[in-house]
């Protein structure tokens, strides 16, 4: 059974304790490890100070890590290689400040999946070791973002986001009521009712909450959201070769909505801690149960009408890693 590790207090020296000696078992002195983090829009990002306390660690294993992330396709302040630079400067991810150089990504390699030709970094498939750092937070197309999100997304090239999005997007067949409920949990305002209900494609984010919530079961899609994320994760783990990847989930400041907003608003559960293990489903699944546990709810998919154990199923159908696990609490 997998075991993840559960820091409570992120601040004490029980994180480098614990995450030191797990890396000592898998990354070996001389690798070139790339580090996976969301270097933030606006206000959301994995914690600065703790990336930078991760690449100490890595640097006293005598490992050589580069901080990396990729453009995203919608304008904003990481939609070029430049911008991103920008951003991630003023956000402190600089080669002075954290230890390591860093990387804005935008040269990929392609690895078929069964629906997709997915466009994963270059630079990540080239390096020895991945180490994926994830602020866990809500997520309006799959309930929750953790470590599959991250490397699903983060990843990989602006047109393979742009394909998780896309390639699950909705229909409305015949015997539709008009209730209304696929337009309430559209995240994209993409759904109106015009007797019945209308989606608005080319603003559709293919998240698949109006086909998971259609009381008719009228709203079908041959693809969901959870499928393509699960695949484009798969990817990314293909194209590293069966190289040492491990995941760090924070889970605090658990707000709302996605990193990519430029605002992704409060809190919606209190803060948690740090989970850390090898398997990114076992990782995942632990973050989600720990938040539920604590506010006696699926918060998730209560805030955003969809349910974040459903990535964690996709993801193990292929063979991502395995749901069970053995929780070790670090106070």
């Amino acid at each position: 059974m997998n075991k993840v590790y559960y820091v409570r207090n992120a601040d004490s020296n029980k994180y480098e304790e614990v995450l030191g000696r797990e890396l000592a078992y898998k990354f070996e002195n001389g690798m070139v490890v790339a580090v996976k983090l969301h270097m933030g829009e606006e206000k959301g990002m994995f914690s600065p100070s703790l990336a930078k306390r991760t690449i100490k660690l890595l640097n006293n294993l005598g490992c050589k890590p580069f901080l990396f992330d990729t453009p995203v396709k919608y304008y904003g302040s990481r939609h070029t290689k430049q911008s991103y630079e920008n951003t991630a400067s003023k956000h402190g991810f600089t080669m002075t400040n954290m230890g390591c150089p860093v990387l804005i990504s935008d040269d990929y390699v392609v690895v078929k999946t069964k629906h997709m030709n997915v466009e994963v970094s270059r630079d990540l498939a080239q390096a020895d070791a991945l180490l994926v750092l994830t602020h866990f937070k809500g997520h309006g197309c799959s309930g929750a973002g953790g470590a599959i999100k991250n490397l699903a997304m983060g990843c990989v090239s602006p047109r393979s986001k742009a394909d998780q999005h896309s390639l699950g997007v909705p229909e409305v067949s015949q015997g539709c009521t008009g209730c209304g409920i696929c337009e309430t949990v559209c995240p994209a305002g993409a759904i109106k009712i015009r007797e019945k209900a209308v989606i608005d494609v080319s603003a559709c984010w293919g998240c698949t909450n109006c086909v998971y919530n259609c009381p008719s079961k009228v709203i079908t899609t041959t693809l969901t959201f959870d499928t393509l994320m699960a695949e484009a994760a798969s990817a990314v783990l293909k194209a590293l070769y069966n190289k040492p990847v491990y995941y760090v989930n924070d889970a605090r400041m658990i707000t709302k909505n996605c990193d990519c907003f430029k605002d992704p608003g409060k809190p919606i559960a209190r803060d948690v801690g740090v989970l850390l293990g090898g398997d990114v489903v076992a990782v995942d699944k632990a973050s989600i149960d720990l938040v539920n546990k604590q506010e006696c709810r699926n918060v998730f998919k209560e805030v955003h009408h969809h349910d974040p154990y459903l990535q964690v199923r996709e993801a193990e159908m292929l063979g991502l890693g395995r749901q069970e696990y053995e929780l070790s609490i670090t106070d």
